[in-house]
């Protein structure tokens, strides 16, 4: 992420990002998104991408289910199906330049988890049942994350999300 929240708090489109500089990695996302505003562009930050087979829920039960996961079960994660992201790019496209030029917009589902919360629900659908809860190993020291708010953006962009959180797509 490119956003400074760090412990539960809410942040948005309007909030600082990290310091380019001492986070070199979110430093080229905030680079190339001012770049293309400034041309008159957009720019749509997408919180975490899944599908059914994709995304941190996949790894964490098909890979961590020896090692444990890295990090705190309660850190938060913010997510957007891969639909809903492609969806949130044709509402920009739909809306046209007069309402998205020069904008940066926030999408996720408006639901935010756990890293606990993530596997729990994918062991809700038949494709990972057979799995353990992975153990997590973070403890509760360090921040919890942030959580994203997309409101101003889906306002914007007159978008919702079809899958309205990462536990309603798993329990369909």
């Amino acid at each position: 992420g490119v956003y400074e929240g760090i412990d539960g708090e809410i942040v948005n489109e309007k909030s600082p990002t990290l310091d380019p500089i001492t986070n070199p990695r979110s430093g080229r996302m905030v680079y190339a998104e001012e770049e293309v505003v400034k041309v008159g562009g957009c720019a749509l930050r997408l919180a975490g991408l899944y599908t059914l087979e994709r995304g941190a829920h996949n790894y964490w039960l098909e890979k961590c289910q020896e090692s444990g996961i890295q990090g705190r079960e309660d850190g938060i994660v913010n997510l957007l199906h891969y639909d809903d992201a492609a969806s949130a790019c044709l509402a920009a496209l739909s809306v046209g330049s007069e309402v998205t030029s020069e904008q940066t917009y926030l999408i996720s589902d408006g639901h935010p988890t756990t890293r606990r919360g993530i596997c729990e629900s994918a062991l809700k659908h038949e494709k990972y049942a057979s799995f353990d809860l992975p153990k997590f190993l973070g403890g509760v020291e360090g921040p919890r994350g942030k959580v994203y708010d997309g409101s101003m953006s889906d306002e914007a962009l007159q978008w919702k999300p079809v899958y309205r959180s990462f536990d309603d797509f798993m329990s369909s």
